[in-house]
């Protein structure tokens, strides 16, 4: 039973913080998306889409797995932030040679 929960926990993570059909690229979708449209773009994107995982839980999927989504994007907001706070010639987009 013990085996089955941690199985289980382990598919979930990484339906929830690395998918399968996100990892088809050299670049992670969510990182390519800050090559392409920007950090602060990305920051957005993430809190609109926490919002939209707690919103919806429940309704579509599994509640736990929307939950763990949405703290994933609020948690990727973070890290974005930081970055791009910790970067004084952040430009907020692509760099073009």
């Amino acid at each position: 039973m013990e085996t089955k929960i941690k199985l289980e926990n382990k598919e979930m993570e990484e339906t929830v913080n690395h998918p399968s059909h996100y990892m088809t690229h050299p670049m992670e979708c969510i990182d390519e998306m800050v090559v392409v449209f920007g950090i602060d773009a990305v920051i957005d994107f993430c809190i609109c889409n926490a919002w939209k995982y707690r919103y919806r839980a429940g309704s579509k999927d599994n509640a736990e797995q929307d939950l763990a989504k949405s703290d994933w994007y609020i948690k990727k907001a973070q890290e974005l932030k930081e970055i791009r706070n910790g970067n004084p010639y952040h430009d907020g987009g692509i760099k073009l040679l």
